[in-house]
Formats: C-alpha cells, sequence, structure tokens
C-alpha cells in the first residue's frame, strides 16, 4: 500500500494537509449550496447550513495555521539546538502538539461563534451583540497577527539565516525549502483572508464582493499549492529516473537529523 515512512515532521505535514483539506471542502460546499439556493433547487435552512459551513471553513483555516506554526517552529529549533532535539525531544511530541492544536482551533472557532452568532433579530441586543463581536473579532485577529504569524516568520527567517552561514547552504535539506515554501505562501495569499474575517466581523457594513471573491480565491491558492509543492520539489531534487510517488514524497518528508544521528 501507499505509505510514507512516519518521522517528526510526517506527522505535522498529515495533520497540516488535513486541514488545508477541510478549508477547501467546506469552500467548495459553500459554493454549491449558494448556487442551488439560487437556482431555487435548494430547500433547507440556508442560513443554518451556511453557518455550519462557515464554521468548518475558519476552523479549517485557523488549524491550517496553527500546524503551519508548529511545523517552522519545531524545525527551527531542531537547527539552533541539533544535540538537545536528538537527546531530550519527547518522544511523542508531534502527537501530543498535534492534538493540542485541533482542540485549540476548535476552541477559538466555538467561542467566536459563540460570542458571535449569526442571529441578530432582538433590536435590544443588537448593540450588546455588536460589542461582543467586535471584541471576539480583535481577539482572534490579535491572535493570528501577533501570536502565530510572528513565530512562522521569526522561525524562517532564524532558518535562512542559520543555513546561509553554514555548511548546508551547499544542499539544502528538501524538508527546510518546503516549510519556507509554505510559509510564504501561507503569509502571502492566506492573512488576507484573515483581514477580510476581521473587517467584516468589525465593520457594520458589508464588504465588497470582489475584495471577498479574490481573498478567498488567494486562500484557495495557498492551500491547493501545498501538495504541488511537495511534488514538484521531489521531481527537481530526484537524481535518478523515474520515481514513484511514494519514493518522491519519502524522500521530501526526509528528517536529516534522524540520518544523521544513526551515522
Amino acid at each position: 500500500g501507499f505509505r510514507i515512512k512516519r518521522n517528526k515532521f510526517t506527522v505535522y505535514i498529515l495533520n497540516l494537509a488535513i486541514a488545508d483539506f477541510l478549508f477547501l471542502l467546506s469552500l467548495m460546499v459553500y459554493i454549491s449550496v449558494v448556487i442551488l439556493s439560487l437556482l431555487g433547487y435548494f430547500h433547507f435552512d440556508i442560513i443554518n447550513v451556511s453557518t455550519a459551513i462557515e464554521f468548518l471553513y475558519i476552523f479549517g483555516y485557523n488549524t491550517s495555521q496553527y500546524f503551519l506554526t508548529a511545523i517552522s517552529a519545531e524545525r527551527c529549533l531542531s537547527t539552533l539546538y541539533p544535540i538537545w532535539y536528538r537527546c531530550q525531544r519527547p518522544k511523542h511530541l508531534s502527537d501530543i502538539m498535534c492534538a493540542v492544536l485541533w482542540a485549540f482551533a476548535l476552541f477559538v472557532v466555538v467561542i467566536e461563534f459563540g460570542i458571535c452568532p449569526e442571529d441578530l433579530n432582538s433590536p435590544a441586543s443588537s448593540e450588546i451583540q455588536a460589542r461582543r463581536c467586535r471584541a471576539i473579532s480583535i481577539f482572534t485577529f490579535l491572535l493570528s497577527l501577533l501570536v502565530f504569524t510572528p513565530i512562522m516568520i521569526i522561525s524562517s527567517l532564524t532558518l535562512l539565516i542559520t543555513v546561509s552561514r553554514s555548511s548546508l547552504r551547499r544542499h539544502l535539506p528538501k524538508l527546510f525549502v518546503i516549510i519556507v515554501i509554505t510559509v510564504a505562501l501561507f503569509l502571502t495569499f492566506s492573512m488576507p483572508f484573515r483581514v477580510f474575517l476581521f473587517i467584516v466581523s468589525y465593520n457594520e457594513e458589508p464588504a465588497s464582493l470582489i475584495f471577498f471573491a479574490s481573498c478567498n480565491l488567494l486562500s484557495t491558492l495557498s492551500s491547493s499549492l501545498n501538495p504541488l509543492v511537495y511534488f514538484c520539489l521531489g521531481r527537481l531534487s530526484s537524481r535518478r529516473g523515474k520515481r514513484s510517488l511514494k519514493e518522491i514524497l519519502q524522500g521530501v518528508f526526509k528528517d536529516e537529523s534522524e540520518s544523521n544521528s544513526r551515522e
């Protein structure tokens, strides 16, 4: 069967792929529901259905950012402190971190939808509800902008500086290149979507349809291009002839620190 050898980073990569798939699937379902409702073929409660889809949509987006942050931070630690990383790192840290990040992402989106629900029919509570929505939008925006995004940027820059000053610059580890590229893709294409969510939640006026479509398109590109990056990098770095998809991905996600520790 098709099974890639498990290591510290493939656990993160697999969970990142699941989060990206959830994000893309939610977007496709949402678009399908909108089209069917416009054509008159969707007879369910559009508000409840769209809220459920939006819940999964934002959940997948948040989880993708959290996993990407964890990957870049752990790779940075393995480069800066290789001896500590090989000897002192807990064996099941990747599994524990993935479970914690899934739970934390779920907690954030539950808080977001619980404090700021879609039902604003009561005029008496509209002002209180608006304040709650602004508060939670500021919280989620700052959590992304001031916590997870700086960790990704600092970790990636540290990796670039460290590798450029070491002997590894002649032969860059493929996993290192993947992390830098995926972080750059996320910061370039997916961060505008977080800005869009903040603007929509904070302002009472509806956002521009063009801005909404552009942010969704950019986020879709970010999540869709990750598998293409893995495959293309594996093909480019392959010195042998024809290789199977399993061999390509196995080489891309190889953990050089484990190989070096055995030598």
